[in-house]
């Protein structure tokens, strides 16, 4: 009898009146047994091995791609990785994090992930290491499979719990895409930001810490910006 078996704990609980030790976990095989022989194995505590030809079931995981460091174009502008299109196969479920790109100066971080519960949607986290004192702001250009650009605003606010992050939807976006992204800057006095794009940024915006970015935005710009934020929150 193996340490385990049905037979042992009870003899040992019996005359001693204390548990026998827990069994230990091993992987056992079932595929190419009959039910009578999965029936004993359990009830004797023998190990089946697994047969030829019939591998253990072990559940699939979805990794994202390992963290690699943005590469660093003119004004400022952040190149971000394609989508690899073994991320955009393998990546299943929403919120899962298909990419991680990081800023040259360490301090921002760009995670793409699966928004969409059935269909391939994307977002972007934009995350901010270390203490954040001040509402700041990132500009990000991706380009559609039908070759239209987008450009979306990304606000950061100040989070007294948890990260600094804020998380929009790239609508359109796909393996193949490309993107480019600017690190988080101050919110300057008097942007001249086409109202077409704050309304699409806030549109995309995915969660309430990114709309209450968007409010305070709101409370730092001129009365045009601030219409624009009106219409589309």
């Amino acid at each position: 009898m193996t340490r385990g078996s049905v037979v042992r704990r009870s003899w040992s609980s019996f005359t001693t009146g204390r548990r026998a030790a827990p069994p230990r976990v091993r992987v056992r095989g079932r595929d190419g047994y009959a039910l009578w022989q999965r029936v004993w194995a359990s009830f004797t505590g023998i190990d089946l091995s697994p047969r030829l030809g019939h591998a253990p079931d072990l559940a699939p995981r979805s990794m994202p791609e390992p963290r690699r460091p943005a590469a660093l174009a003119s004004e400022g502008w952040l190149v971000l990785p394609s989508l690899p299109s073994a991320g955009a196969l393998t990546a299943s479920g929403s919120d899962t994090a298909v990419l991680e790109v990081v800023s040259p100066d360490g301090r921002t971080v760009f995670v793409l992930r699966r928004v969409g519960g059935r269909t391939a949607e994307y977002g972007l986290e934009l995350v901010l290491r270390g203490v954040a004192d001040q509402l700041e702001l990132a500009t990000v250009q991706y380009t559609r499979p039908d070759g239209e650009q987008r450009t979306l605003l990304v606000p950061v606010s100040p989070s007294s719990v948890g990260p600094t992050a804020s998380l929009v939807r790239l609508d359109g976006f796909a393996a193949g895409s490309t993107w480019q992204a600017t690190g988080p800057t101050p919110i300057p006095e008097d942007p001249a930001w086409p109202s077409e794009t704050v309304a699409d940024s806030i549109r995309a915006a995915h969660n309430e810490a990114t709309r209450e970015a968007w409010r305070q935005v709101r409370e730092r710009t001129g009365q045009g910006i601030r219409e624009a934020i009106d219409g589309a929150l």
